[in-house]
């Protein structure tokens, strides 16, 4: 026999689901740049729809029972997005890069920040070599390695976005630029950039990590634990070299 219908019941239920916290929505806010360009990202406005970002967006939010949300800000809201919980979390990022009151997971991302110099140019020994000598660079980019090797002799050469970067390169307009390893690779693979180069002057090699939102609903420690888990299936590895 059925139980008669209670229109009261129903209401009751409505209410404690609108009280349910932020988590229930089962949703991981995914934090990027909106200059972000592939293999990282690929945009469509302001749609996330290929790239290194979403696959480990959506390989980290499946390990944690999630579906990924992407959420796309110039890089000047990155920090207060991620402080205030407007975001979950951003990976591909280091401590250094990025200021604000942050988590910071298991570094998992491998990459590396190279110097690449014009070959009809001397090669530089090192970075201190470059002192006053015009270096291309990413407005809004941290470059903690050259501030500490040059100081008030770096000479930045600021354009928008990485590849506005190589486009100046290109062009002649600097003879040498810092590039990740990543970036350059994908785009001399895609036939995008040509010039002819020394080989790089690696400044330093690293592993990526997420910047964690304290204000998100996902802890540091859930977040460490989805990393620890893709890489004892070695999933992490796979995501990449869809894009060397």
């Amino acid at each position: 026999m059925f139980a008669p219908y209670r229109p009261t019941s129903l209401i009751a239920t409505l209410f404690v689901l609108s009280l349910l916290p932020a988590q229930a929505t089962n949703s991981l806010k995914v934090l990027l740049d909106t200059s972000t360009e592939m293999p990282m990202a690929e945009l469509r406005g302001n749609r996330l729809t290929a790239g290194l970002h979403h696959d480990v967006g959506q390989a980290l939010a499946a390990e944690l029972g999630r579906t990924a949300q992407f959420i796309v800000l110039p890089r000047k809201r990155l920090s207060s997005a991620l402080e205030s919980g407007e975001a979950d979390l951003m990976c591909h990022y280091l401590p250094d890069w990025l200021p604000g009151k942050l988590g910071w997971s298991t570094p998992f991302l491998p990459n590396a920040e190279l110097l690449i110099s014009d070959r009809r140019e001397p090669r530089p020994a090192a970075l201190t070599a470059l002192a006053n000598i015009p270096i291309g660079t990413v407005l809004g980019f941290a470059y903690p390695e050259l501030d500490k090797a040059l100081g008030r002799d770096f000479r930045r050469e600021d354009a928008p976005s990485s590849g506005a970067n190589l486009r100046k390169f290109a062009a002649g307009r600097v003879q040498h630029a810092v590039v990740n390893q990543l970036f350059l690779a994908y785009q001399q693979r895609q036939g995008h950039f040509k010039a002819a180069l020394h080989p790089a002057l690696i400044i330093r090699p690293y592993q990526a990590q997420c910047a964690v939102s304290p204000k998100g609903s996902v802890s540091l420690a859930e977040v460490n634990r989805a990393i620890a888990a893709l890489q004892a299936r070695d999933a992490i590895t796979p995501l990449f070299a869809r894009y060397r």
